[in-house]
């Protein structure tokens, strides 16, 4: 179970105060919601049964409701004539409610009031604050979704377990390089997980399972923790790390001292999650031909493992993806130096719970890593440079840790000229725009020297939904260039898709719910769409970020001697679309360079 906060009084106030903000704004206080004669929760328990109708039972798991609570709102809803209950054409045993004609029709009028209400509490606030909450109710939803999940003991051998197993032994199956075959693993059957030879966990969201994890208790005193899956959608939330203490304080409570676990190398968000939860890595302990690092924790007081560390760590570069980046690393408790050119920004960090600098070289001599996430090479040199440019001496002995994007070769030459000046360079780039950054939900690639990018991994666990070891410098930044040209080409051929479907009349919400379910869809291409659709330009990732990348992709291919038709075209547009003013906008906005080529 996690500590409760450092100033309970304080947190208890603020959470207090959040919840009647909210209720108060959004029109939960009033009797009746929206002006439809029935109460906020009549109109939810509406909307969740929706046009294709739902089992009580499943209503019931999913709201959270108690049963003869559930049967009242059922009734009051059922005498407006908005819904009918009875059993279930599939099993006359199901109770099963549906949506009448009337509820059809009054779920659209409760769709558009709340689209109404949205707008009217988005349209007082400047577009900068529209961003500012929509990142807060993001992030809102995903922790109170986080607080409702529910770890318990539950049989392995239950229809529950089974399938939270089948959908681990998948997950193995798609990440290992050569797939996953359970006949060849280890075993722990269900009798090893089951007390007093072990124990197994699962974890539950409104009914639904969304993690497991169990272990092995060996008479030597030793737990063999298995089965630690966490299920796609409640990545993101912290629930690997409550499982991990959970069946460690299962372990701890049948009398093992130590914990130990495998895992393979392709698995490399959970290699990060040991690392960060004080896991140590041994040499292997078992004969489980899918391992390639074992792990183990001691339960006990004692001597500690000692951790991968990476010392005193500083931040430099709070624009658009630093600024959430940086406040993931002191959310996640790690105490944070920092600095940029805006005070604005960097007080509203030191808010947060950062130390601010008056200075880069400030940050270096009170941090022993230091990570930048900065614009381009010329913003890293004007750090890191002196006038005459070479590297400044207060690099040495500082591991030099650059997020941000910039040409492999300036990459390899920052990596020998720091390696020189006594200090030790890494690359790690982060795939993502600026709401995976806030949800700690980037993909990251990094690349330098083995020892250094050991030390630096636990700080990519608060910001990175997955990491890959690229090898040596530039590897890295390579790898982040070979991804963006895939990426730079989505974003044209979206914007592409909409200027041709909008020139010819089409119906841009129809087009997009195509695309949106079709098997190019992604969470990327949901996002653009969505903002294609409401014409909202607000930058996630903007025209001159897209613009740059497309530039070094061009640099790195004409060296090597790449053809890369399709990226000089996406260059081009990108380019036009900059020129034209609007560079500060999103990158879907090259929509507009597209219409203006058309008349």
């Amino acid at each position: 179970m996690n500590a409760i906060p450092a100033d309970p009084v304080r947190a208890r106030a603020e959470l207090r105060a959040f919840n009647r903000t909210v209720t108060e704004r959004i029109g939960v206080l009033e009797d009746q919601y929206l002006g439809r004669g029935r109460s906020l929760a009549l109109d939810r328990l509406l909307w969740e049964i929706g046009a294709d109708g739902a089992d009580v039972l499943e209503l019931r798991e999913r709201l959270g409701l108690d049963s003869g609570y559930l049967s009242r709102m059922l009734r009051a809803l059922e005498h407006e004539g908005l819904v009918v209950t009875g059993a279930s054409g599939v099993d006359s045993r199901v109770r099963r409610t549906e949506i009448t004609a009337a509820g059809r029709a009054e779920i659209s009028m409760l769709d558009r009031l709340s689209d109404d209400l949205a707008d009217a509490i988005l349209e007082p606030l400047t577009p900068n604050q529209q961003s500012e909450l929509l990142a807060a109710a993001a992030t809102t939803r995903r922790l109170l979704t986080a607080s409702a999940i529910e770890i318990a003991p539950a049989d392995p051998d239950s229809a529950a377990a089974r399938r939270a197993i089948a959908q681990y032994y998948a997950v193995l199956t798609e990440r290992f390089e050569l797939g996953f075959d359970p006949a060849t693993t280890r075993p722990a059957s269900a009798d090893d997980l089951r007390p007093p030879a072990g124990r197994f966990l699962i974890a539950t969201l409104k009914g639904t399972v969304v993690g497991c994890v169990g272990v092995k208790l060996h008479p030597d005193g030793a737990g063999e923790i298995k089965r630690l899956w966490v299920a796609p959608e409640a990545r993101g939330m912290g629930l690997g790390r409550r499982l991990l203490t959970a069946i460690e304080d299962a372990a701890r409570q049948g009398g093992s001292t130590i914990v130990r676990l495998d895992t393979n190398r392709s698995l490399t968000d959970a290699i990060q999650l040991y690392r960060t939860a004080g896991y140590s890595e041994i040499p292997s302990f078992n004969d489980e031909p899918y391992a390639h690092h074992g792990f183990q924790k001691h339960l006990t007081e004692g001597p500690p493992d000692p951790p991968v560390s990476y010392g005193r760590v500083g931040f430099i570069g709070l624009g658009l993806m630093g600024t959430p980046m940086a406040r993931r690393l002191v959310n996640a408790g790690i105490p944070l130096t920092a600095w940029t050119r805006s005070p604005a920004v960097l007080e509203a960090l030191a808010y947060a719970g950062a130390t601010p600098t008056a200075s880069a070289g400030e940050v270096f001599a009170t941090s022993d890593t230091v990570i930048m996430m900065l614009r381009n090479a010329a913003a890293i040199n004007a750090v890191l440079r002196d006038d005459s440019g070479s590297i400044r001496s207060f690099v040495a002995g500082r591991t030099v840790v650059n997020t941000g994007t910039i040409a492999p070769a300036d990459s390899r030459r920052l990596a020998e000229e720091i390696t020189s000046a006594g200090g030790t360079y890494v690359e790690s780039p982060v795939s993502g725009s600026r709401v995976p950054a806030e949800t700690g939900t980037l993909v990251g690639m990094i690349a330098g020297p083995p020892d250094a990018v050991e030390r630096v991994l636990p700080l990519l666990e608060p910001l990175c939904s997955r990491v890959e070891v690229c090898g040596d410098v530039p590897a890295a930044l390579t790898m982040k260039l070979s991804t963006n040209v895939f990426l730079i080409s989505v974003l044209a051929g979206l914007a592409e898709s909409f200027h041709f479907a909008g020139a010819q009349q089409m119906d841009l919400t129809l087009l997009r719910s195509i695309l949106d379910a079709g098997q190019m869809a992604s969470p990327l291409s949901r996002v653009k769409t969505d903002k294609l659709v409401r014409d909202d330009m607000t930058a996630q990732s903007s025209i001159a970020d897209v613009h740059m990348n497309a530039e070094l992709i061009r640099e790195a291919a004409t060296a090597a001697g790449i053809a890369l038709p399709v990226i000089e075209t996406c260059a081009r547009l990108f380019a036009d679309c900059a020129e034209s003013g609007d560079s500060g906008l999103d990158a879907v906005a090259i929509v507009r360079t597209l219409a203006a080529l058309s008349r």
